[in-house]
């Protein structure tokens, strides 16, 4: 009985950390009257409308219940003016804002935030699109005016170009430096039509969030940039997945180790003629420090486990969600076609794509040096 009360004591004492709203509330500035606030949910590809918020006073409240990490937005009811983005996890209490808007420049400024690193991020970025805003209104104030020479045009078209540097030099110190925060997530997105130049950024954000948030979809979308665009020395998303046995498994438990990332299923026929060469090579180098982690897109589950056993994959580190092609740790890695495989090297940075056969025996013999 002691120990029944215990259980449902220790069930009420938890109910609340589950259940317990996030309060979003602040101050606004400097809205035109009639001006509504809205809050909405980023679901997918799209923001959803969640509540309309009452700013008649300058003062707006609300709250959400996020079973997981979510972005909200808050959108003014004013075309082409960028929401304010709020990124709240489960175990927030509370975030508290100041805003203010400019009309001239259709602009919301957060001129603080509070309640947790994320919001800290958004702030100091938010700060940074703001002081670029006034710098290209003044350039483009003194451009317009008819006693502007060509020259000074020239000038300050020079000087508007060193604005957009400084600012993207700045919006990357930022994601750095908060790299261990969700929200870097979302910010770095700022940088995707120029993926190639900012590539490390990505890898530095997705190796400190990618382990403790592998199903948020910034993240995802980090992973897959990573590695459709993946080449020699590059960081290796991590992929978190339940085995056989319904436990957790993560690639990057493996660290220390040369680990071949190999996607296969059970119906893939070219998956299992090349299934034979893995396994003599695990039995091969196994003992030197190699190790294979197999991600199944199967769906059933009886047919993945019979195939382990009929195919001699004797290796521990089978995983699968049973999703098929959409397996998360296939999308992470962008498969759209199986075998595909990923040597890693020791740190989890990759070493080359797609071996198989001859190609992957040759490379781990120069790893291995025999």
């Amino acid at each position: 009985m002691k120990k029944f009360v215990l259980f449902v004591l220790t069930v009420i004492c938890l109910v609340p950390l589950f259940s317990q709203n996030v309060v979003i509330r602040g101050n606004i500035k400097g809205l035109p009257n009639g001006v509504g606030l809205v809050l909405a949910e980023a679901v997918g590809s799209k923001l959803v409308p969640r509540d309309t918020l009452n700013v008649s006073t300058g003062r707006f409240s609300c709250s959400v219940n996020p079973t997981q990490p979510t972005l909200y937005t808050l959108q003014l009811a004013i075309d082409k003016v960028q929401p304010v983005h709020l990124m709240i996890l489960p175990s927030d209490r509370s975030v508290e804002m100041d805003l203010q808007y400019y009309e001239s420049y259709r602009f919301v400024r957060v001129v603080s935030a509070k309640g947790s690193r994320n919001m800290e991020l958004y702030q100091r970025f938010n700060a940074v699109l703001y002081s670029s805003i006034l710098q290209y209104s003044s350039i483009n104030a003194e451009y317009s005016q008819a006693a502007t020479t060509e020259q000074r045009k020239r000038q300050l078209s020079q000087e508007s170009n060193s604005v957009t540097i400084k600012q993207r030099l700045d919006v990357k110190g930022l994601v750095s430096d908060y790299s261990d925060c969700l929200m870097s997530a979302f910010l770095v997105t700022y940088f995707d039509e120029d993926f190639a130049t900012y590539s490390d950024l990505y890898e530095k954000v997705l190796g400190n969030v990618g382990k403790k948030y592998p199903d948020n979809q910034f993240v995802q979308n980090i992973a897959y940039k990573v590695s459709s665009s993946m080449k020699e020395g590059s960081l290796a998303p991590d992929i978190v997945m339940p085995d056989r046995d319904g436990n957790i498994r993560r690639l990057s438990d493996l660290r220390g180790k040369v680990v071949l990332i190999d996607f296969w299923a059970s119906w893939c026929g070219p998956c299992r003629a090349e299934l034979p060469n893995v396994v003599k090579l695990y039995q091969k180098y196994q003992a030197h420090g190699f190790d294979i982690y197999s991600v199944s897109l199967d769906k059933d589950r009886n047919a993945w486990l019979q195939a382990i056993q009929t195919t001699g994959q004797v290796w521990p580190n089978h995983v699968s969600d049973l999703q098929g092609w959409t397996s998360s740790g296939g999308r992470a890695y962008g498969v759209n076609s199986i075998p595909h495989t990923v040597l890693i090297d020791r740190k989890g940075r990759v070493i080359a794509t797609k071996l198989r056969g001859e190609e992957l025996v040759l490379k781990l013999q120069e790893i291995f040096g025999f």
